[in-house]
């Protein structure tokens, strides 16, 4: 045996007991998971077991909606007044008030006048140090109530009103807003990533929890979601740039320093499994798992990836050998020229090079059994389906007035 051999031997011994050291310390760890796991777990069920029995007897006893010697959780709920399940009369915000004060929950109620409103109040709420901000709309509305909350321990909670929501089903959220609230009631929250674009043109950020993207996604899924809700007026204009719309080349640089070149009309970067009208474009993509799942669209017709995209909106996993999946903490797209720019609902200033980080841990959710979680609330009052309507579980008529009417106070906007 030569000399260089002899050393060879000796650093691979060296690194395979290393190897072993290592091994062992993740052995002992993922047991030490395994086992707090099962006592968080266990503590969960309790929780929804003392929860059903305590909202029961609230809603036995109207007259004290919250259990005498039972001190309620104190919440800011933001309304936004024109999402579809207030608009339509299936529920009030009076109502809602009610729900939660069945659940153990005292809601202080701010309704969305604007955009800058809702988030100064948002905003707000965080710098104050309050537990909890529950936001009753869309997947637009707690998206931006979520960007002011990025990195408090205010807690965010969920009551879907939306068109698509999209944020309650992969966070495990049930769309019946009985059981919502009975998930805000029980107070099973995770912390969860959040995706960062920098907007060089502005000099700032741009959080989303959903989808970031770039080529045809930045024109078809905010037109796509608009025509669900019935604004058909910029339906033409983009039409044309769809059709109009040409693969570019771009270049993906990832974390661990892969380049890859493509041709694509779309590149998306996901921090959950859906987005857009109900699609599962990143099916195996988690919100508290550290990483961005990144889709490169690569040599697709528009007719393919137009047809692709619809599939994809039945909720089942689809394959197509030209979609590149990768996962990174940093990605880094340039194509050709500048190119349309989304960020979840938001279109962004088109850009000639875009940088999206995946913020980890950033924002605490109330949560339940979830696709988009790596570690869900298995014992949720419901799990929401991917796509359609959610069965109402024999629950009350929500056109019916609550009795008594409670009272609220709405919040106005700190001034700027």
């Amino acid at each position: 045996m030569t000399k260089e051999q002899k050393k060879l031997q000796k650093q691979m011994k060296e690194a395979q007991r290393e190897h072993e050291r290592i091994l062992k310390k993740i052995e002992k760890t993922r047991a030490k998971l395994d086992s707090r796991s099962g006592d968080l777990r266990t503590l969960e069920t309790k929780l929804a077991d003392y929860e059903s029995k305590l909202s029961m007897s609230a809603s036995q006893t109207p007259q004290l909606s919250v259990l005498e010697n039972t001190k309620p959780r104190v919440a800011r709920l933001i309304v936004n007044p024109r999402s579809g399940c207030i608009v339509d009369g299936s529920y009030t915000v009076e109502g809602l008030v009610e729900r939660l004060r069945v659940h153990g929950i005292e809601a202080e109620v701010t309704l969305k006048t604007s955009r800058k409103n809702m988030c100064d109040v948002a905003r707000k709420a965080a710098k104050d140090g309050e537990d909890l901000v529950i936001v009753a709309g869309g997947d637009g509305t707690i998206e931006k109530v979520a960007s002011q909350l990025v990195g408090s321990e205010t807690t965010l909670g969920i009551l879907p009103l939306g068109t698509m929501n999209n944020l309650a089903r992969s966070l495990g959220v049930p769309l019946d807003v009985e059981d919502a609230c009975a998930l805000l009631g029980m107070g099973t929250d995770r912390k969860i990533d959040v995706g960062c674009v920098q907007v060089k043109a502005k000099r700032h950020v741009k959080y989303f929890l959903e989808t970031a993207g770039l080529g045809l996604s930045a024109i078809a899924f905010p037109m796509g979601q608009e025509v669900q809700k019935g604004g058909w007026g910029g339906l033409p204009a983009a039409l044309k740039k769809i059709v109009g719309f040409k693969a570019t080349p771009v270049t993906v640089t990832l974390d661990d320093g892969q380049i890859i070149q493509s041709t694509s009309q779309v590149v998306t970067v996901s921090n959950a499994p859906l987005t857009g009208m109900n699609f599962l474009i990143s099916p195996e993509a988690k919100m508290d798992d550290g990483w961005l799942d990144v889709a490169i669209y690569d040599e697709m017709s528009k007719a393919d990836l137009l047809s692709y995209l619809w599939a994809a909106r039945n909720g089942q996993p689809l394959s197509n050998p030209k979609i590149k999946r990768y996962r990174s903490r940093h990605v880094n797209i340039d194509p050709v020229g500048s190119a349309p720019v989304v960020s979840d609902k938001d279109a962004l200033p088109e850009q000639v090079n875009l940088d999206i980080k995946i913020v980890p841990q950033a924002l605490r959710v109330i949560v339940g059994k979830g696709i988009g979680l790596s570690f869900p609330v298995d014992v949720a009052p419901s799990v929401p389906p991917l796509v359609g309507q959610q069965a109402t579980n024999g629950h009350a008529d929500h056109h019916e007035e609550p009795t008594p009417q409670p009272s609220f106070a709405t919040v106005e906007a700190p001034s700027a």
